[in-house]
């Protein structure tokens, strides 16, 4: 991958994550999309681990592919190797690719579908019993942190977990008018952020989560994997009938718009989607999203956000467990833990404020996102 003009300790963690992940993570991903397909499918799915394999000379070709927010990649990338990209530009190439082969603009299958979906009656549980102990705003934001952890995707669990920020997690719902919830992983992290959109609902606080148009990044929570979770949840739970009363009432509603599944920098995030003023919070999930929130930057952990050349249009609490490079604006990082050489496997929980700033961009190359379609006709079949 492109190296960066840093000193050699901070390049060398990029270029550990790297090297780690090309060697463990992407082989079992690709693996991962082959189940359930055809024997053509598994072919074209194999010819990316060659050119990944081989440093091959990478082409996105986007005739056909009817998904907003791609158009900048090509010219980033096209004739480049994989050693000679961004690492950020990779991977989308990489889940481009993907969903290429499974025909995913024709046939909207899912190749992650299995395994995010295998342990859902059991996530569904678990929210029931969370629902009867988890009571405020505080403890929903807990929760969702928490359930950060570990994606589908990790090849190992994290080890002692180490704070950072989690104080600023005391948040009054009653200081609330909008909570918005830029969702991550499907399963028991999506669930657990609908906990905490149950608990900012029944407050009074209009509660909007967005989720991504494409299944990438193996675990990402999509727009179907809303619909299916729908249909999965029974109102005689207590998970399910909150959730199911809120979304009938139109307390929480979802919302999936292009921007979140491009490969695109949230200084272009489309704010006219989250609202404006000091009693809207948004809520930014996951490790990638903070990475796109402040441009993928590899510096010093202590770097404060405002000296970084790019942050988001729109002021954003971001919950991630560290799993990447890519760390910031941290005043008091863990006592004995390496500021170059830290685990990178979620052992790092850490709550942020990632501020905007005044001359940042407000345009966005995405339409206004609508109520999912589908989430629609599922509440019409309900009635």
């Amino acid at each position: 991958m492109a190296s960066r003009p840093v000193s050699d300790p901070i390049r060398q963690r990029y270029t550990r994550f790297v090297a780690d992940t090309l060697k463990q993570r992407i082989p079992t991903v690709l693996k991962t999309a082959e189940a359930g397909f055809d024997a053509a499918t598994v072919e074209r799915l194999k010819g990316i681990s060659r050119v990944i394999e081989a440093d091959g000379a990478m082409v996105i070709d986007l005739r056909g592919w009817p998904f907003k927010g791609w158009e900048q990649l090509p010219a980033r990338m096209n004739g480049k190797r994989p050693s000679q990209t961004p690492f950020f530009d990779f991977e989308y190439w990489m889940y481009f690719r993907i969903l290429s082969a499974v025909r995913f603009g024709e046939t909207r299958t899912d190749p992650f579908r299995s395994v995010k979906h295998r342990d859902l009656e059991k996530h569904i549980a678990w929210a029931d019993e969370a629902l009867t102990k988890i009571t405020d705003l505080k403890g929903g934001l807990n929760l969702s942190l928490d359930a950060n952890a570990h994606d589908l995707s990790q090849v190992s669990k994290p080890g002692k977990t180490y704070d950072i920020g989690r104080e600023l997690l005391d948040i009054d719902a009653a200081n609330l008018t909008r909570l918005n919830i830029i969702a991550d992983n499907f399963g028991g992290e999506f669930v657990a952020d609908l906990v905490l959109a149950i608990i900012a609902a029944e407050a009074g606080v209009e509660v909007v989560v967005h989720v991504k148009q494409l299944p990438i990044f193996v675990s990402d929570t999509t727009a179907d994997d809303v619909t299916i979770l729908l249909d999965r949840v029974s109102s005689s739970g207590v998970f399910g009938k909150r959730l199911l009363e809120a979304v009938r009432r139109g307390l929480i509603r979802f919302a999936s718009n292009p921007f979140w599944s491009a490969p695109e920098f949230l200084d272009r995030l489309p704010v006219e989607e989250l609202g404006t003023g000091e009693r809207v919070l948004t809520v930014l999930k996951g490790d990638l999203n903070f990475r796109r929130a402040i441009g993928d930057v590899t510096v010093d952990v202590e770097t404060p956000f405002e000296k970084l050349l790019l942050l988001p249009s729109a002021p954003l609490l971001s919950l991630r467990s560290i799993k990447s490079y890519c760390v910031a604006g941290v005043t008091a990082w863990p006592q004995g833990v390496s500021k170059t050489d830290f685990p990178m496997d979620g052992s790092i929980v850490a709550v942020q404020r990632i501020p905007t700033r005044a001359t940042a961009s407000v345009g966005s190359s995405s339409d206004t996102a609508p109520l999912l379609p589908r989430v629609r006709r599922w509440l019409r079949r309900k009635a």
